[in-house]
């Protein structure tokens, strides 16, 4: 005949279930809150920065000579989880190696009134895990350029280091969509084109 378990022994396997629950719950948080956070500061000399046009002469390339940024990031197996991400370039720092050239984007980009171009992450929209240690990104975040601010969804790759994070990636935007005017050059017979595109491979170590 089966026993019936008493009021005492029902009382006794809840508490059980429920200190395993809390145990778990425990696990669980240790396990997700624990995860350390790693501060990387920009590597300059393994990072590069080109931004590219057109004219009604011919093509045309600057190169960021100078940037610093920070990140803080959370690294998983498989993922990663980005706290922070601040990129500063000195308008300055863009070179042509065409001191005219120069000098009107310096005027174009409002060098005076707005001396660094900014970019702030705000999220990671999505992640996709690549063999070699890779990730596909798509993040959001915001670029102000001559005090313009807009924000962006810009796809990256990541790799993953022994010291580091590198991202590579790539943007087409236009300068009419921070006020700026397109350049022109000869007494305004060479006019440079609205579109850009900016490629970078930035390393965070």
């Amino acid at each position: 005949m089966a026993t019936v378990p008493t009021v005492r022994d029902i009382c006794t396997i809840k508490f059980t279930i429920m200190k395993a629950m809390l145990a778990f719950t425990a696990l669980l948080v240790t396990l997700f809150t624990n995860t350390p956070i790693k501060t990387y500061k920009t590597d300059q000399a393994s990072s590069s920065m080109r931004i590219s046009g057109t004219s009604t002469l011919h093509d045309w390339e600057v190169e960021a000579e100078s940037f610093k940024g920070s990140m803080e990031v959370d690294l998983f197996t498989d993922s990663i989880a980005i706290r922070e991400l601040k990129l500063t370039v000195p308008v300055t720092s863009l070179k042509s190696g065409k001191t005219p050239m120069d000098n009107n984007m310096y005027k174009a980009l409002k060098a005076e009134d707005h001396t660094n171009i900014n970019y702030v992450f705000t999220r990671l929209i999505n992640v996709k895990t690549l063999p070699g240690n890779k990730l596909e990104l798509l993040t959001e975040g915001k670029l102000t350029v001559a005090g313009k601010t807009q924000i962006l969804k810009i796809p990256l790759t990541a790799t993953v280091k022994e010291h580091g994070i590198e991202f590579r990636g790539s943007k087409k935007l236009t300068m009419s969509q921070f006020n700026v005017e397109a350049p022109s050059f000869m007494f305004g017979s060479v006019t440079t084109g609205d579109a850009i595109n900016i490629n970078f491979t930035i390393n965070f170590n």
